[in-house]
């Protein structure tokens, strides 16, 4: 789904604080979407159209945003995470409020604006605007500069991040990035159809490492989110003097510095190279490991509650990939990734469940009573044949983001 789209109003609950209903807000449901939001009560009404930013995408300091940006003129205020010292980041926001008397408290997922006042700030400030639903649909977030939230590339320990990188992702392959199940309920219900099995793991708080040997890449290689590592670097051990023919060109400035190849001292590439090296040992020409790099000083989402923090830097596996004949890669069936990752000695996230469920209701309370004990960022759950997947959201904790 667009970070950016047209709902509906689906449906409006009202919210309480103890057994007292409150006055002026309440929990709004969308139709296109699982999401739930607070909004005033006089602001919507039941079949309204209005738009939807999702968490996890950051807004753009413009006119149209700059209630949520600085609430009453007040930055300090604002329900957004920072980014950069800024608040833009879009994040559960916690209300100690509930939608029965003395309940749990609600959370407020995203942004919700009117559609008219989206409408009207585009026609004013956008130059070919259309209020057509499908160009909302797919160009409106450009035209809003919403951005997707990309956890800042980790420092290598040299303090450098030039000179760093061997490129940009290689080719074939995808970014790690769950789709939230808020988007694909109706995809579970009609693709995919209850009862299903599925098999629910901790999601961990880290930076995503991808490491991986191709029949293109036989001498393997570590990835970030984004970039492709260089293994070894060039690193300056001396200096030499000019030569003859270097005296006599007087105007240029040759490069006199010596240098050796050293590995790498990147942390993808400091923590991320035993486990290549196994795959190389153990002549895995078409693998690719999936994991999130954690731990230490290495912080994820900056989350302080975030319990990889207080572990040492380590990388556990999600997901091990193979290329096709097109040079795609693809998931392996979650136990066949179990045995290939226990059999290479890695390390794997936690499995929470692996069982049957008859209705969303099922799922989202047997997660969310998991959250109850358990301070982690979320729970993937997947089919056992590991073609479907998707993120359940600790709300608790992205609100603290």
């Amino acid at each position: 789904m667009n970070p950016v789209s047209i709902v509906t109003i689906k449906n409006k609950i009202p919210l309480y604080k103890g057994d007292e209903q409150a006055n002026s807000i309440e929990v709004i449901e969308l139709e296109e979407v699982g999401f739930e939001l607070v909004a005033n009560k006089t602001l919507y009404q039941i079949g309204d159209k209005a738009v939807y930013i999702q968490p996890d995408y950051c807004v753009s300091d413009i006119p149209l945003f700059e209630s949520f940006i600085r609430p009453n003129g007040n930055e300090s205020k604002s329900m957004l995470g920072k980014v950069e010292g800024l608040p833009r980041r879009i994040r559960a926001k916690k209300f100690t409020l509930s939608k029965e008397p003395n309940g749990d408290p609600v959370y407020s997922n995203g942004i919700l604006l009117p559609l008219l006042e989206v409408e009207n700030y585009c026609k004013n400030n956008k130059k070919g605007w259309h209020n057509s639903v499908h160009w909302i649909n797919n160009s409106l977030y450009k035209e809003l500069e919403i951005t997707k939230y990309e956890e800042p590339e980790p420092v290598s320990k040299s303090g450098l991040r030039s000179g760093q990188t061997e490129g940009k992702f290689p080719e074939g392959l995808y970014k790690t990035d769950e789709e939230n199940i808020n988007n694909l309920w109706n995809h579970i219900e009609k693709k995919i159809g209850y009862p299903v099995i599925l098999v629910g793991t901790e999601k961990v708080d880290g930076s995503s490492i991808t490491i991986g040997v191709t029949p293109k890449i036989p001498e393997g290689f570590i990835c970030s989110r984004n970039l492709r590592k260089k293994l070894t670097i060039k690193k300056v051990t001396g200096r030499r003097n000019k030569k003859w023919y270097e005296k006599l060109l007087f105007w240029t400035n040759p490069d006199l510095n010596l240098y050796t190849e050293v590995e790498n001292d990147d942390d993808f590439v400091r923590y991320g190279k035993p486990y290549l090296d196994i795959l190389l040992k153990n002549g895995s020409g078409n693998r690719i490991l999936r994991g999130e790099l954690n731990g230490g000083k290495l912080k994820g989402s900056g989350n302080k509650n975030n319990p990889a923090s207080k572990e040492q830097p380590n990388i556990k596996l999600f997901g091990i990939d193979k290329v096709n004949e097109y040079n795609e890669a693809e998931k392996i069936p979650y136990r066949q990734f179990k045995l290939e990752a226990d059999y290479l000695g890695f390390t794997t996230v936690k499995e929470v469940f692996n069982k049957e469920f008859n209705s969303k209701e099922e799922l989202l309370t047997e997660c969310n009573n998991y959250f109850k004990t358990n301070m982690i960022e979320g729970i993937v759950v997947r089919t056992l044949d590991s073609k479907f997947s998707a993120k359940v959201m600790n709300l608790e904790y992205d609100s603290k983001k």
